[in-house]
């Protein structure tokens, strides 16, 4: 006959390696989806005009580049036109799932302010393209590139440091959830 003391130590210790092994570490998971196949990397790299490294966020990427021409209309939100506010606010809708002002103004006083040097993707990009006020908004999309709907080119890629953009960049911003 078996000794039940040693029965029960048996099972104890097999309930403690059990429960232990619950508690290995593990890595957090990602908030947002993995990047993208080498293949789309080079074809949204082209239609975008900047260089993707494929760690980019994939949704991001691929919904800019469904908007990328098109035309500029003041008030639009949609991919028939659409206006620089409009453009981050169905960004922010249909790829963070976030409910966001609609207007510049309402946006600037929406985020947080964000320096030059910590933007991440998704940040907002704040500039006074007429004078001293913020007039433009567009969305970061990492090393040094941005999306916005331009009024003579509509949705476009480009970059923080073409003079134009370096000039009049106001600020950034982070949305505040909620």
């Amino acid at each position: 006959m078996v000794d039940r003391t040693y029965i029960q130590r048996k099972l104890l210790l097999l309930l403690i390696a059990m429960l232990l092994s619950g508690c290995v570490a593990m890595r957090d998971t990602p908030a947002r989806p993995p990047g993208m196949p080498a293949t789309e990397v080079q074809t949204y790299s082209r239609t975008l005009g900047m260089p993707l490294s494929g760690r980019e966020n994939p949704v991001l990427i691929k919904e800019v580049a469904g908007w990328t021409g098109t035309p500029y209309r003041y008030g639009g939100n949609t991919r028939s036109g659409v206006d620089c506010s409009g453009f981050v606010w169905a960004l922010y809708r249909d790829v963070y799932g976030t409910n966001i002002a609609r207007t510049t103004r309402d946006q600037s006083i929406q985020s947080r302010r964000i320096s030059r040097r910590n933007l991440q993707e998704g940040d907002l990009l704040f500039f006074r393209t007429k004078g001293r006020s913020i007039s433009h908004v567009g969305i970061y999309l990492g090393n040094g590139y941005f999306a916005h709907a331009s009024k003579s080119r509509g949705v476009i890629v480009s970059s923080l440091t073409e003079d134009y953009y370096n000039k009049r960049f106001a600020r950034g911003g982070r949305v505040r959830p909620g």
